[in-house]
């Protein structure tokens, strides 16, 4: 599994960190988190996955930027993606930003 560094959280996902990456790694249900990664497509920015999806070995391949507690959260932690992107670049280019 991968983690992006600096991992994105959001707020109550902050608080439990590194319970949440160590439950993950280990491949232990962490019910109610969710994940954030680049989009598997052209058309989409991010694909946000519940927790339990990290056990597909093609989702785990991916690089994870942020974590969430609840999908609110989750969509929360992306815009706080977003931000950080277009406040260093002028730009919303979010896949460039982070190949």
């Amino acid at each position: 599994m991968k983690w992006h560094i600096p991992l994105y959280v959001g707020e109550e996902a902050g608080k439990k960190r590194k319970k949440l990456i160590h439950q993950l790694e280990r491949k232990e249900p962490a019910f109610g988190v969710y994940a954030v990664t680049l989009a598997s497509n052209d058309k989409d920015i991010f694909d946000i996955f519940p927790a339990f999806m990290l056990m597909r070995e093609d989702i785990r391949e991916r690089e994870i930027l942020g974590l969430a507690v609840t999908k609110e959260e989750a969509l929360e932690v992306c815009e706080q993606i977003i931000m950080e992107v277009y406040n260093k670049t002028g730009e919303f280019a979010v896949r460039r930003y982070f190949s």
